[in-house]
């Protein structure tokens, strides 16, 4: 809970314990003018936010009540300095607050000096257990002058080894319990404060602070609990006075009671502070590499972000440079990130550069093959990007092509400008006038030279024997469309042996016939 006095000469009461608020000193920007300290004020320095989030607002100095920011759409409700904010856009926040100048005017303000620098109206004594009313001792003991005071310890070091002001207070008010004179600017404003505790709990002190005879604030009054300090100050303006003869006066008239401490008085110029900061909200930026891609081996790809910054950005990639783009032939996972120079806001983005293959030729080696019993040879050139066949009748761009004619057959397969190879067969063309029989075939299921045997245009006995290199027999057929299949055989060279009869062209009649030599069987 807050209570707020406002008068007309400009003052204020306020009260605290040494744990809790319980008034707040109204702030009048007007003060602004009043007072050139310079204060022992910070704040938060000017910020760079990346994109919309929740800023913490700070400000550090020796306050008098709470703090305020104001800034737009947003007012702080007399919080603590510390206070958060969402920011979304760039905004300037305002900070007022009232601060205390360190000097403080007073003399022996702890009384650690003993009984000097100040006047008082009560007596000084110092006898104990009979300290009588309206007098006063500077010690560093209480519950040494009446057996039930309680033993209290001094405010200032709070280890029982500071002095402080102890009285048996009287039931006379306006009297003056302790003043000094002190130099003060004119039209300042100060700031003027004690600690108060009471030794006993019955009627606690009624205290009235006082500047030149007249009534600062309302009068004040200690807490029953003992041995609780509690500060209670005043904000005083100067006007046009040079010189002040300040007071602490008792307001209490009980006979029994008014038994208390004091300590640690102070009067110190007030600094009325406003500043400023900034918050700058960096645009959420975003951008995109290249798509992930594949090269082959020495091929230069270019990678650069689809996005054009401005010099307020910095590039860093995974290789250590740092321009705006980058050539590379190296395999992997390559990644831009781009960073606000002021902010340090950063984003990254990665692309994925894999291997291509190099192909691999599947063209079977040069081949002697009658054509036109065969319709052809096939020839596959293997798996590629591109084909390019350059043949005796022009250029193909197919994964197979069937040769017709004798000649030089060249095939082009790639993958890229640095994935290709480059291939070649010669097929010779040649049919015997009696018998064909192929020097090699491809048992691989494609229906294309998958079997082997003669070809003939007609025969009225045939005899194929083929010959492992063992010189066993491992196929025999005397049907010329049966054919060898070269089922469960191993890759390699077989001798074959053909008896066949077959009549002649020229005369006719049947003649005897004979074929021996070995045929290639590829896988």
């Amino acid at each position: 809970m807050s209570y707020v006095f406002i008068w007309n000469n400009e003052t204020y009461h306020y009260f605290s314990t040494v744990k809790y608020f319980i008034g707040f000193i109204v702030f009048f920007v007007s003060h602004l003018t009043k007072s050139q300290l310079v204060c022992d004020f910070q704040i938060m320095n000017d910020t760079v936010i990346c994109g919309p989030s929740e800023v913490l607002l700070w400000q550090k100095g020796i306050h008098l009540g709470k703090s305020k920011w104001l800034g737009s759409n947003f007012t702080s409700s007399d919080t603590l300095p510390i206070t958060s904010a969402y920011i979304d856009q760039t905004m300037t926040f305002y900070a007022t607050n009232r601060v205390l100048d360190p000097i403080n005017l007073i003399e022996n303000g702890n009384f650690e000096n003993g009984n000097e620098g100040f006047t008082s109206m009560y007596d000084l004594s110092c006898i104990n257990a009979m300290m009588p009313p309206g007098s006063y001792c500077i010690n560093n003991k209480t519950n040494i002058y009446w057996p039930l005071w309680n033993s209290c310890i001094d405010h200032t070091y709070k280890d029982g080894t500071g002095l402080m002001y102890v009285t048996d207070g009287a039931p006379v008010i306006n009297e003056h319990i302790w003043c000094q004179s002190i130099d003060v600017e004119s039209n300042t404003d100060y700031a003027f404060s004690t600690w108060i505790t009471s030794v006993i709990s019955t009627e606690p002190a009624i205290l009235q602070f006082t500047i030149n005879n007249k009534e600062i604030g309302s009068s004040f009054t200690a807490s029953e609990n003992e041995c609780e300090w509690n500060e209670f100050f005043e904000i005083w303006n100067s006007g046009l006075n040079t010189s002040a003869e300040i007071c602490i006066t008792n307001e209490n008239t009980a006979v029994n009671g008014n038994d208390f401490a004091m300590d640690d008085i102070s009067f110190q110029k007030v600094c009325y502070h406003i500043d400023s900061v900034t918050i700058e909200v960096i645009d959420t930026f975003d951008f995109n590499l290249n798509q992930d891609t594949s090269i082959c081996p020495g091929d230069i790809i270019l990678l650069k972000p689809d996005t054009v910054f401005n010099n307020d950005f910095n590039y860093r990639w995974d290789t250590g440079e740092s321009t705006s783009q980058i050539s590379i032939s190296d395999i992997g996972i390559h990644t831009l990130t781009i960073t606000h120079n002021v902010s340090g806001c950063a984003k990254s983005k990665s692309v994925n550069i894999s291997s291509i293959d190099t192909p691999v030729s599947q063209l079977i080696n040069d081949t002697t093959v009658c054509l036109s019993i065969n319709n052809g040879v096939e020839l596959y050139a293997g798996e590629a990007k591109w084909i390019k066949w350059t043949h005796p009748n022009g250029t193909d761009s197919s994964k197979t092509f069937i040769a017709t004619e004798p000649g030089y057959y060249e095939v082009i397969l790639s993958n890229g400008e640095n994935c290709a190879i480059t291939d070649r067969i010669t097929v010779e063309n040649f049919c015997a006038t009696d018998l064909f029989v192929p020097n090699s075939f491809t048992p691989n299921g494609d229906f294309i030279n998958d079997t082997f045997g003669a070809k003939a245009t007609a025969t009225y006995y045939y005899h194929l024997q083929i010959f492992n290199r063992m010189g066993k027999i491992i196929f025999e057929t005397y049907d010329l469309n049966q054919k060898w299949t070269g089922e469960n055989s191993p890759e390699g060279a077989y001798v074959f042996w053909i008896d066949y009869h077959q009549a002649s062209r020229e005369t006719g009649k049947l003649e005897e016939k004979n074929k021996v030599g070995t045929v290639l069987l590829i896988r």
